[in-house]
């Protein structure tokens, strides 16, 4: 079969159509999978936490670079808001677990496509579902799942006779009441450190009401709410700083986060600490507050797919995100790690609570613990706990955004 030459014509001109139709769609029509990115990173940590899990990132992708920059923690929030305000913050972020309500518009949630809610849930515990994602969208991503705790002294529990720490609120009260062991409680911040999260912790386990699914109220001046309170305060007395008392072997107990280890450490590098489980209300409905930050991307970012990309690398990778746990000590967040953590030595109780950890909607971190702290301050000079947290309750109400 022979062509005429303006068929031959007509068929190689199809042919270069076709050619070229190709090209664009598998290559010239897309960006190249090694475009280079340089990603700002902000946080509170130090940057050798992070050494490890940068250098695993870079192995693959030579063609991002990524700096870190470490921001003082009591400056970070506002310095955060002042820079993205500018348009010269970061690209990437460590976000409190307390943000998404405050400042979910000054970050831009995950590529659906690149991790939905579903997958997360499954490699998160249920508390990093409340804190970082809403609408059906994620917004930040953790490394770590801090957790409220028990520290106590050791020795000073082998001098009273006591061969455990207490596990619920009612062995509490007889330690401190019965056994003469005193416990860094009953006050406000900040002669008591994180007396805010413990007031918190008590009242979700008693029984008031923080409407964690719908996000739209709190009601903690209930019944449930004033028996929290009233046990509470009836702890209260004139005391030194709580770290500092317990550092100093003067009380036996004090209440805080694996990041407050180091400052009782700092203080008496001797001391033989004990860390336990929150005490609870109830065991069969175990609940402990969480405090922690995730990784978030600028909604100012001209790469944010490159910063998820980085994000959800090193979050979601058991082996990358283990680098992290081991550098820091830091108590894991993947379900995966949680799992292997469980039974260490350091890290087991904070692994082990992770699973019972809780959040409800935080409007505003910081003017919610200034709230808590008010409503103690209050109830201790009226011994009055109903007016104390009817005040609290509407101040905290009239945070939450309508909907």
């Amino acid at each position: 079969m022979s062509f005429s030459k303006s068929q031959l014509i007509i068929i190689g001109v199809g042919a270069g159509v076709i050619i070229l139709v190709l090209a664009i769609i598998l290559g010239f029509g897309r960006k190249p999978a090694s475009e280079k990115a340089s990603l700002v990173f902000w946080g509170t940590e130090d940057a050798g936490y992070f050494s490890d899990v940068l250098n695993a990132y870079r192995e693959d992708h030579k063609n991002i670079t990524i700096t870190y920059k470490k921001i003082t923690a009591v400056d970070y929030e506002q310095e955060l808001i002042n820079s993205l305000a500018a348009g010269n913050g970061p690209d990437i972020m460590m976000f409190s677990s307390g943000w998404l309500s405050k400042h979910n518009n000054k970050i831009s949630p995950a590529p659906e496509e690149r991790i939905s809610v579903d997958r997360f849930t499954s490699l998160f515990p249920q508390v990093v579902e409340e804190d970082f994602t809403m609408d059906d969208k994620v917004y930040a991503s953790p490394l770590y799942v801090d957790t409220l705790v028990l520290y106590y002294n050791r020795d000073m529990f082998d001098r009273l006779v006591l061969p455990l720490a207490p596990k619920t609120w009612t062995e509490f009260g007889d330690y401190v009441i019965s056994r003469k062991a005193p416990a860094s409680i009953g006050g406000y911040a900040p002669t008591v450190s994180r007396a805010p999260d413990i007031i918190n912790a008590m009242l979700m386990q008693f029984g008031a009401d923080f409407d964690i699914r719908n996000k739209s109220f709190v009601r903690i001046a209930s019944d449930a709410g004033v028996a929290a309170l009233n046990f509470y305060i009836q702890f209260y007395a004139p005391q030194e700083e709580s770290l500092t008392a317990f550092a100093g072997e003067r009380t036996s107990m004090v209440f805080g986060y694996f990041s407050d280890l180091a400052a009782i450490k700092a203080k008496n590098p001797f001391i033989n600490v004990g860390t336990a489980a929150l005490p609870q209300y109830s065991l069969s409905s175990s609940v402990v507050p969480a405090k922690y930050f995730g990784l978030a991307v600028s909604d100012k970012s001209k790469s944010k797919e490159a910063a998820w990309d980085f994000i959800i690398a090193i979050t979601t990778n058991a082996d990358t995100a283990d680098k992290f746990v081991a550098k820091g000590k830091h108590p894991p967040a993947l379900r995966s790690l949680i799992q292997k953590y469980m039974d260490d030595t350091k890290l087991g109780v904070f692994a082990r609570q992770a699973l019972i950890a809780r959040s409800w909607f935080v409007p505003d971190e910081a003017q919610v613990e200034t709230i808590l702290n008010d409503m103690l301050k209050s109830a201790i000079s009226s011994r009055a706990a109903k007016p104390a947290l009817q005040v609290a309750e509407e101040q905290i109400n009239k945070l939450i955004p309508k909907k």
